[in-house]
C-alpha cells in the first residue's frame, strides 16, 4: 500500500478524543453549563450540539465526529419513512458552530433543554470517547442502577460474542 492510500485510510479511522470520566454540574438560570476542563481542548473552539444517537441525552460533538455522523445519516436510504423521521429529528435538534464562553460555559439551546433535560438543575456530563454526553443527573443515576442490576447478564452476553 502506498503512502497516499495509507493516509486516506488513517483519516477515515475514528480518532480517540479522550472524553472519559464523569462530572456533575448545575444548569444556571440562563441555561448554561460549564464544560469540564478535561474536555475543553479536545472539543475544540467550535463544535456541534445535538441529541445522542439513541436520543437519550444531549451530545457535544467535535466537528469531525459530527461530520462523520452526517455522512453516515446521509448514506441511509432517505426514502424509508423511519430514516426520514430519525434524520429530521436529529437535524432539528442539532446546532453547528457552538462555542464556549471565556469561562468554559455553553448555552444549551432551549429546544434541546426542553426535550432532554426538562427542568433539571443538575446534569451529569460524561465522556463517551468521541463525544460528551449530558443528561439529567437523576436519569443518569437510574441508568447506572439499571446497568448494575443487569451487569451479570451484560457480561455473559459480551463474553459469548466472538471477536
Amino acid at each position: 500500500m502506498d503512502d497516499k492510500n495509507t493516509n486516506a485510510s488513517a483519516a477515515s479511522e475514528p480518532r480517540n478524543y479522550g472524553f472519559f470520566g464523569c462530572h456533575t454540574h448545575s444548569v444556571d438560570e440562563k441555561g448554561r453549563i460549564i464544560i469540564p476542563n478535561a474536555y475543553r481542548e479536545a472539543l475544540g473552539e467550535s463544535f456541534s450540539i445535538g441529541p445522542t444517537r439513541s436520543f437519550d441525552g444531549v451530545a457535544l460533538y467535535p466537528d469531525a465526529v459530527y461530520d462523520q455522523i452526517l455522512t453516515e445519516l446521509n448514506s441511509l436510504n432517505q426514502r424509508r419513512p423511519y430514516v426520514q423521521q430519525y434524520t429530521m429529528q436529529f437535524y432539528k435538534l442539532s446546532n453547528r458552530d457552538m462555542q464556549k464562553d471565556g469561562q468554559g460555559r455553553i448555552l444549551l439551546p432551549q429546544k434541546i433543554r426542553q426535550r432532554f433535560l426538562e427542568e433539571a438543575k443538575e446534569v451529569e456530563i460524561s465522556g463517551s470517547n468521541n463525544f460528551i454526553r449530558i443528561m439529567d443527573a437523576s436519569k443518569a443515576a437510574e441508568i447506572e442502577t439499571s446497568f448494575n442490576e443487569n451487569l451479570p447478564t451484560i457480561l455473559e452476553q459480551m463474553g459469548s460474542n466472538e471477536p
